[in-house]
């Protein structure tokens, strides 16, 4: 048995890295479409090509970390 603040630590993780993912999802997304904003916004730091890497490459810690969610969500009844 997972003691109660190890569970509540876990949980806490898996919620904010969810998070993060989500809005870095969002934001380079936002990167490939409309490019000429972001790039100003980032200073030069998030250019097109460099979004639409990363925002490549999020779809699999998108899907681990929701799935994460979900299950934790499930069993804290439990």
């Amino acid at each position: 048995m997972i003691s109660i603040i190890k569970r509540i630590l876990i949980n806490r993780t898996v919620h904010y890295l969810l998070l993060i993912v989500i809005v870095l999802y969002f934001v380079t997304g936002f990167g490939i479409t409309e490019f000429r904003v972001v790039e100003v916004a980032t200073f030069g730091l998030l250019t097109k090509s460099v979004a639409f890497k990363i925002h490549s490459n999020l779809w699999i810690p998108l899907i681990v970390f929701l799935i994460l969610h979900i299950y934790l969500s499930l069993t804290k009844s439990r």
